[in-house]
């Protein structure tokens, strides 16, 4: 059972960091709560203090600058789903929202607290890699900007520095023709593998293609090689592409066996989905 927890909530982002290092180690961020919940239920954080986020304005935006869309880090996972700004400028990710867990979850957990959580299991990441998204980041001295795929660095580990706080996620439109898919493979609400693809077809030939992969490995990651061989081929020649390369795939993804499945499978089901998605994103 938890113990009683002191709540402070702060409304702007030098608050929140203020508060957090005048209480050190005892305190934590607190958003959603359904990532730290389980955490602090397995003892694996051991907070006095909840320094809960979600009353500073900033970071319940949703708002397209440009070409960009913003997200604020405390948006929930069932805003996203049922956003009109992200089914136009982001449709797989308002899809990928609407198969995270469970309604219970979607509409606790929130965006930036999935990132910063860096769980492998988890479905918006794999998405934003497409998107080329980034994060911004801050505390009391100032703010910081990370590609996405600088944010992740390992399995449950992200660049977030001591006193940081995520603070919202810009998503870039894809090219003006490009269309896009995410696809997952689930067992008990957990993926167990999710792949997207995006891609911009000129006369049946593949002009540009995007792949991600996730939930098999460490972290979710773009696949920027194998991208590289798409360039120039047709659809069903890039199927038999994707499939042949098992190697490249288990040397970067390093899929591991595990309740969900056993890596070979995992890696198998990997190749047959992102041929799938790419059909789709055709």
């Amino acid at each position: 059972m938890l113990q009683p927890l002191q709540l402070i909530q702060p409304t702007t982002v030098q608050e929140a960091s203020q508060a957090l290092a005048d209480y050190g180690d005892k305190a934590t961020f607190y958003a959603g709560g359904a990532e730290l919940l389980l955490l602090m239920r397995n003892g694996l954080i051991d907070a006095e203090v909840l320094i809960d986020v979600k009353q500073i304005p900033r970071l319940h935006r949703v708002e397209l600058i440009g070409d960009s869309l913003r997200i604020g880090a405390c948006v929930t996972h069932h805003a996203l789903a049922t956003s009109a700004l992200a089914h136009e400028h982001a449709a797989s990710l308002a899809y990928a929202e609407s198969q995270v867990a469970n309604i219970r979850v979607r509409n606790q957990g929130t965006l930036g607290g999935n990132l910063a959580f860096n769980d492998p299991h988890s479905d918006p990441g794999t998405v934003l890699l497409i998107h080329d998204a980034s994060v911004t980041i801050g505390n009391a001295k100032g703010e910081r900007r990370l590609a996405l795929d600088e944010f992740f660095v390992d399995m449950y580990a992200t660049a977030l520095e001591a006193g940081e706080l995520l603070l919202e996620v810009t998503i870039p439109s894809l090219p003006a023709g490009m269309s896009s898919a995410y696809l997952r493979l689930h067992r008990y609400q957990r993926p167990t593998l999710g792949v997207a693809a995006a891609a911009l077809f000129a006369e049946g030939i593949i002009a540009e293609a995007r792949l991600a992969v996730g939930c098999i490995g460490p972290k979710a990651l773009r696949l920027t090689e194998l991208e590289g061989k798409l360039k120039g081929v047709t659809l069903s020649e890039a199927k038999r592409i994707v499939a042949e390369e098992k190697k490249y795939l288990r040397g970067l993804l390093q899929p591991v066996d595990d309740l969900l499945g056993g890596a070979d499978y995992k890696l198998y089901m990997a190749g047959v989905m992102l041929g799938d998605a790419l059909e789709q994103a055709s």
